[in-house]
């Protein structure tokens, strides 16, 4: 993959927990100026204060944009729901290599 342009953008950023603060800092929203940042996080962030503005690189690769982000991690109940969700998507693949039709493995899902 071959990054085509390059671009500046705001990021807005807000909290999970606006009452207190205690929560996690996450990009609320990405922008093309700092003004529309600005006005976007406007009484957006903890106790209706002014959201924390950052400066960050968008990428385009192949026709896409990509901006700067935090990854969330998994808790250790996603980590379980995501095992269960993996197991049921390889029992329906061996299903499908067994010879069942989509409508067969659709009722299964039922």
């Amino acid at each position: 993959m071959e990054i085509t342009e390059t671009k500046d953008v705001w990021l807005v950023i807000s909290n999970t927990d606006l009452n207190e603060g205690r929560g996690s800092d996450f990009v609320a929203s990405v922008c093309e100026s700092q003004a529309t940042a600005m006005r976007i996080g406007e009484r957006g962030y903890v106790q209706g204060s002014k959201c924390p503005i950052q400066k960050g690189i968008g990428v385009k690769i192949k026709n896409t944009w990509y901006y700067p982000s935090e990854i969330e991690p998994m808790t250790k109940d996603d980590k379980n729901k995501q095992r269960l969700i993996d197991a049921k998507e390889a029992a329906f693949e061996k299903a499908k290599l067994a010879g069942l039709s989509d409508d067969e493995i659709a009722m299964l899902r039922m």
